[in-house]
């Protein structure tokens, strides 16, 4: 099996102990973005081990918002001399167009954060 980087794993969505099988249940559901499965179907890793386990993934998701938002609003206000409203505008539209990647991304990124690759576990 061919390995799997970090931030590929995290990007895909993978599980961080084996990084080969899913997190989330596919195909994507847009009522219930948050639907992971239960268990890694290789590993056997639980992904849900205790109630509020993702309660970090918040200040994750807080952080990629910012920085994006934060870079979007400069290159707009330097680069291209747009007033407040315009920049607001592409920043909401941005927030809106990115809010259920950015939202899965950080449980993926908290869940690799705290679990250990362990590649001959499989």
């Amino acid at each position: 099996m061919k390995r799997v980087g970090l931030l590929r794993s995290m990007w895909t969505y993978k599980c961080p102990r084996c990084r080969q099988a899913d997190l989330y249940i596919s195909p994507f559901n847009i009522s219930k973005p948050l639907d992971m499965n239960k268990r890694c179907e290789v590993c056997d890793l639980n992904f849900e081990p205790e109630p509020g386990y993702y309660f970090g993934a918040m200040f994750i998701s807080y952080g990629i918002s910012a920085m994006l938002f934060l870079a979007l609003a400069a290159v707009l206000y330097f680069a291209f001399h747009l007033g407040p409203n315009p920049i607001l505008a592409w920043v909401i539209f941005l927030g809106v167009v990115s809010f259920l990647k950015i939202l899965r991304l950080s449980r993926s990124v908290w869940i690799h954060i705290m679990t250990r690759y362990e590649p001959g576990r499989v």
